[in-house]
């Protein structure tokens, strides 16, 4: 009898690793987590991947609060932090208990599906950091050999409107690339895929920018330090002379400046997935 997974990939498009693609489906199936594209999809194949997936409702509050209609369980302000394991966890209690552990405030932690876990931060002067969750992270994995992926959301108000923004936060998940991130990490790759997937001027620029392959974590890294030479050279590990040389001939090569902020934005969106 063939398995689920063959049955959904004879069917559909699957993607088996991340990042994800806007539109597309996160499913957790023997224990992997994995999407189904769902773009273009027809009535019918819709009701067949529902029939072949069926999401059973977690009891728990926050869960039927977020992805089944329930009532709010509480008031105030709070983020959603998303937690993702390669594969479920032998002892997830524990594990899901020694991360909430590390929060200076009290937090709601529970297991949306078998891999992966959601902690409801309130609204404090303390709150937990991408740093942070990244140590703690670290340790975790050693302790239970797991491989595990997080996304801090943002702050919102507990509201009728706090649901369709966890589904969304839910896609910029699924479509990071980086171990830990949040919004402003994703936010400029996820918001203009379909743009770029369409745009041939932008696919001619992209293959005119990846030509040297060495140059990605080049603009990557400038990127990410606003333009300052030293500071991404640094961070790269080479002499600033010699990320200065690759600049000029990078610009020689294309005509874009990465010095300036302009042609920087606009290298760096190139080489984002398509």
């Amino acid at each position: 009898m063939p398995s689920l997974r063959s049955v959904l990939e004879q069917y559909f498009t699957v993607y088996h690793t991340p990042p994800f693609p806007a539109q597309a489906r996160i499913l957790t199936v023997a224990g992997t987590r994995l999407a189904v594209a769902t773009d273009g999809l027809t009535p019918r194949e819709t009701a067949l991947l529902e029939a072949l997936v069926p999401q059973p409702v977690n009891p728990h509050p926050w869960a039927r609060f977020l992805v089944a209609n329930g009532p709010a369980p509480t008031s105030g302000v709070v983020r959603l932090i998303q937690l993702t394991v390669a594969q479920a966890p032998s002892e997830a209690t524990l594990w899901l208990e020694a991360l909430s552990s590390l929060f200076t405030v009290k937090v709601s932690g529970f297991w949306l599906t078998p891999t992966q876990a959601l902690i409801i931060e309130p609204q404090s002067k303390t709150r937990f950091t991408a740093a942070e969750l990244r140590s703690s992270l670290d340790t975790l994995d050693s302790d239970f050999d797991t491989q595990t992926r997080g996304y801090l959301g943002q702050f919102w108000p507990v509201d009728a409107q706090l649901p369709a923004l966890f589904a969304e936060e839910q896609r910029l998940a699924s479509y990071a690339g980086d171990r830990v991130c949040a919004l402003p990490d994703v936010a400029l790759g996820y918001y203009t895929q379909a743009v770029r997937r369409r745009s041939p001027l932008l696919a001619s620029l992209r293959t005119a920018v990846e030509v040297d392959a060495d140059m990605r974590p080049v603009i990557a890294s400038l990127y990410h330090h606003q333009g300052n030479v030293t500071a991404a050279a640094k961070a790269l590990y080479i002499h600033r002379n010699t990320l200065q040389y690759r600049l000029e001939k990078f610009q020689a090569a294309t005509g874009f400046t990465l010095r300036h902020m302009d042609d920087l934005v606009l290298c760096y969106l190139l080489i984002q997935g398509v």
